[in-house]
């Protein structure tokens, strides 16, 4: 493969290449002309370093004013990044080019090295993603460069192809995204409460959340800012001299409201018709535990949300107005309050906001009744004061782990547990409760075990009476550390599984199925010649009572639900219509969607040496006659 220094290689003797598709040689024409040719999309960078080692003309006219050419090579492979580059100052584009080379070329090769060792690993370590995190610590390659890579990977425009370089290549960004958030939360916090943010942290949530998706709180703000003009607007219909109109917010917070309580409400009642009216933002009560619903760059997306996002949406847009909405943490429902009637008293001075049900306005009173709340609750006078911007975050990643709990917790079902378990502990490093649960699923992953000893530690020093739990927790990593280390030497010794010696296996790794009694859809990413569940499973799941008992061919497969199930032969039938299996851990055996089948990747390909022929035989029609 030809490199950046294989320019200087070229040789005089080759003044004389041709093109011989054309009627005259490359190098008659102007360097003008070839750099033109050269920016086509139609050539790669590699294509641009062959060519330039043809001749010297060739040479000059790609590394000489060539600027633009190295430019739009830039943009052809990394389509996002010239975002990232100010564009009224100069750039050499070719040093851009060399420098991200560089980086492609060494993700690309630990990438390649991590498929090898740990694609028969069920969940990858935290310590095995070091030797990408080292080019980060040691070898001083910016982490933004890597993760750029990683997403040009993902985001490649070919949604079919390349599905493990994808499926692991998300796996390397949550790590290096997290690594690189866990600092900046952290950063985030030790500022002072007035310092916090709401729309910071809820665009750190949902960065955490989303590693794959390009989220900014540039790009957050924005959006918030251009709700805020068409308020405005509104405004200047309604009151064309209202002083809010020409209002606007310096970089610190909020800290009082800027108008007299007539002036606010106005505001208010603005807000509540363009963002419920106009732009009909709402409450998401068909899908209210959405993951989605916490993210707020979705929720401008999608306008709809639950209640805590869509009142930091309000806030936002009400503090950039002037008017001073503070969060309350009400039970089982989010709310603002904004201070109507200062001279009254505690109870009757704040008019609270429900922007879960179009910016419903209540007083106290009104609260409970209209939520549908006892009044028993109503006594409690702290559910209706202000609280800290950290306790919004702290209730939005409790909500996150609440989700994750109630999810599906088949193949990676419990991603959304492990994240919001991660990012909570982050904002509150004390919470026992939710450290000792973290420690329970990464015992049961098997993964991190380091890293659970050291909660357990701090558990213990935190509260003696947990001292039993942590010891028989503890004693638990310490065995299991070793069984890993046992069953890492196991799986590198591949279990190779011929045709030949299993003629009763019908079908073969890649074909997509229907199950007889389920209906389900599903395709099938391994097989056995005969059960090898347990005595209890065969019992429980009815297979004693088939037919053939469990003495059949019994498969591995992937279902549309997200479930990896274990199905016998007779209760599956080919199905040869064309059907996308959108399941998490497609990418972990499967290379490529072919449309009428999955192309396993060549560690299944290993395993099933003769399944890729078997399988194109039998979803040929007029082979299966």
């Amino acid at each position: 493969m030809a490199t950046f220094t294989d320019v200087n290689k070229c040789q005089s003797d080759r003044d004389n290449f041709e093109l011989t598709n054309l009627s005259t040689t490359l190098v008659d024409l102007p360097s003008e002309i070839i750099q033109f040719i050269l920016r086509s999309n139609e050539l790669s960078i590699r294509d641009v370093c062959q060519v330039s080692c043809a001749c010297r003309k060739l040479q000059e006219s790609c590394y000489s004013y060539s600027n633009d050419l190295w430019k739009a090579k830039v943009a052809q492979r990394w389509p996002r990044l010239l975002d990232r580059y100010n564009q009224n100052k100069s750039h050499c584009w070719m040093d851009v080019c060399k420098a991200r080379n560089k980086v492609s070329s060494e993700v690309e090769k630990h990438l390649t090295q991590l498929i090898k060792e740990y694609q028969l690993v069920e969940e990858i370590a935290k310590e095995k993603f070091y030797p990408i995190t080292r080019m980060i610590d040691e070898d001083g390659i910016p982490g933004d460069f890597i993760v750029d890579e990683l997403l040009n990977i993902v985001h490649d425009g070919k949604r079919h192809c390349n599905l493990t370089m994808k499926y692991y290549s998300v796996k390397i960004l949550r790590h290096i995204q997290q690594l690189h958030l866990s600092q900046r939360w952290r950063e985030f916090l030790e500022l002072p409460p007035q310092q916090h943010s709401l729309e910071t942290g809820a665009s750190l949530i949902a960065q955490w959340c989303q590693p794959t998706e390009i989220v900014t709180e540039n790009t957050i703000s924005q959006q918030i800012d251009q709700i805020v003009k068409l308020v405005k607007q509104e405004l200047k219909d309604r009151c064309e001299d209202h002083p809010a109109i020409n209002y606007v917010l310096d970089d610190s917070e909020l800290v009082r409201n800027e108008w007299s309580p007539e002036q606010s409400r106005i505001i208010l009642e603005a807000i509540n018709h363009v963002l419920f009216e106009k732009l009909q933002y709402r409450g998401n009560m068909s899908e209210y535990y959405d993951p989605c619903n916490s993210y707020i760059n979705k929720i401008l997306e999608r306008k709809k949300g639950i209640p805590i996002t869509l009142c930091i949406i309000y806030n936002c847009v009400a503090k950039r107005l002037g008017v001073l909405c503070q969060p309350v943490n009400f039970p089982s429902h989010f709310l603002l309050r904004w201070e109507e009637h200062p001279l009254a008293s505690p109870v009757q001075r704040y008019t609270y906001i429900d922007a879960f049900h179009g910016g419903q306005f209540y007083t106290s009173s009104e609260c409970c009744q209209a939520l549908g709340l006892p009044e028993s609750i109503a006594q409690n006078r702290e559910i209706y004061e202000a609280i800290e911007h950290r306790k919004v975050f702290e209730r939005m990643a409790r909500n996150l782990v609440g989700i994750g709990r109630h999810q599906n917790q088949m193949g990676d079902g419990l991603l959304c547990l492990r994240n919001s378990l991660e990012l909570f502990l982050l904002i509150c490093p004390d919470d026992l409760e939710m450290r000792l649960l973290q420690v329970r699923i990464n015992l049961h992953l098997k993964i991190n075990l380091p890293e659970v000893i050291d909660s357990l530690q701090r558990v213990a020093d935190l509260d003696n009476s947990r001292l039993g739990i942590v010891a028989y927790l503890q004693q638990e990593a310490q065995s299991m550390m070793q069984e890993v280390k046992e069953e890492n030497e196991v799986q590198k010794k591949v279990q190779v599984k011929r045709r030949k010696d299993n003629p009763e296996v019908k079908f073969s790794t890649g074909m997509i199925m229907k199950h007889k009694k389920y209906h389900y859809m599903c395709v099938i990413y391994g097989w056995d010649s005969t059960c090898q569940a347990t005595d209890e499973w065969i019992i429980q799941m009815g297979v004693n009572r088939l037919p053939r008992d469990q003495y059949q061919p019994f498969y591995n497969v992937l279902v549309q639900d997200g479930s990896n199930r274990y199905a016998a032969q007779e209760n599956l039938l080919y199905h040869d219509e064309t059907i996308e299996i959108n399941h998490p851990e497609i990418g972990r055996y499967f290379d490529e969607y072919c449309g009428s089948h999955y192309r396993i990747n060549s560690t299944k390909m290993e395993e099933y040496p003769d399944d890729l022929q078997v399988t194109l035989k039998l979803i040929n029609p007029e082979l299966r006659r």
